[in-house]
């Protein structure tokens, strides 16, 4: 598995465990301030993890679905 496959699972699994605590939030009344945090600290990472790919991927503008998403 390559860096960019791992960011990409690891994304996965974050976005897993984010879902996962705003469930428990939902049940609780969202009324846990930890949890809450929690999710902060969650989004935090995922969007780091989201920056790292996208520099994996540089001027690679290509999602393999045939569209050109390059900005001009």
């Amino acid at each position: 598995m390559n860096e960019q496959e791992q960011l990409m699972d690891n994304l996965l699994n974050v976005d897993l465990e984010i879902i996962d605590v705003v469930r428990a939030l939902h049940q609780g009344n969202w009324d846990s301030e930890s949890m809450k945090q929690q999710v902060g600290d969650l989004l935090k990472i995922r969007d780091e993890m989201v920056q790292q790919l996208m520099s994996l991927k540089g001027d690679d503008h290509s999602c393999d679905c045939g569209h050109d998403h390059t900005h001009e």
